[in-house]
């Protein structure tokens, strides 16, 4: 029951998002950077590639190392075609049937070096980059942001080790 309202609150309070989103733009490995821990996502050098499909769809793969061993979600984003920036994503490995979760693309670099993916009610977040490593200058900007634009706490993101050579 919970769930359920949860799921309700989350389709009424939907963040305001990025506007004018080149999706072929988008494309493209992105990492990440810092997230809200969540029950899906752990480990370091964490990265998704997504790749648009001709019916307009996006596939998505996460990568990370958890433990020493490499982990992998498929995943299929269903861009809203009015707002380019706000997708629904069905997970496909594992496969969950019947359950689509917002994704909201709420700030975006001009140069489409970094982005936050923003979850309703603040529940999950992800800083995103094109590249592993992020200035913390920028990093703090975002952080400022997220709280002052979009009421998340300052405290409740963790980086992402990268160590990649």
């Amino acid at each position: 029951m919970k769930k359920l309202l949860f799921l309700f609150i989350a389709m009424l309070f939907p963040h305001p998002v990025v506007q004018d989103l080149d999706i072929n733009r988008f494309m493209g490995r992105w990492y990440v950077i810092a997230i809200i821990p969540n029950w899906i996502e752990d480990g370091t050098n964490s990265y998704d590639d997504y790749k648009l499909n001709i019916d307009g769809t996006i596939d998505i793969s996460y990568h990370a190392i958890k433990d020493g061993v490499k982990q992998e979600l498929k995943q299929k984003g269903y861009v809203n075609e009015n707002e380019p920036a706000r997708w629904k994503i069905q997970f496909m490995k594992p496969y969950i049937p019947f359950y689509r979760a917002p994704y909201e693309v709420i700030i975006l670099d001009s140069n489409y070096e970094y982005m936050v993916v923003g979850y309703p009610e603040n529940s999950y977040g992800w800083i995103m980059a094109r590249s592993a490593n992020m200035n913390n200058k920028i990093y703090k900007n975002i952080i400022n942001q997220l709280e002052s634009e979009f009421n998340y706490e300052k405290g409740i993101f963790e980086k992402i080790i990268h160590n990649i050579q």
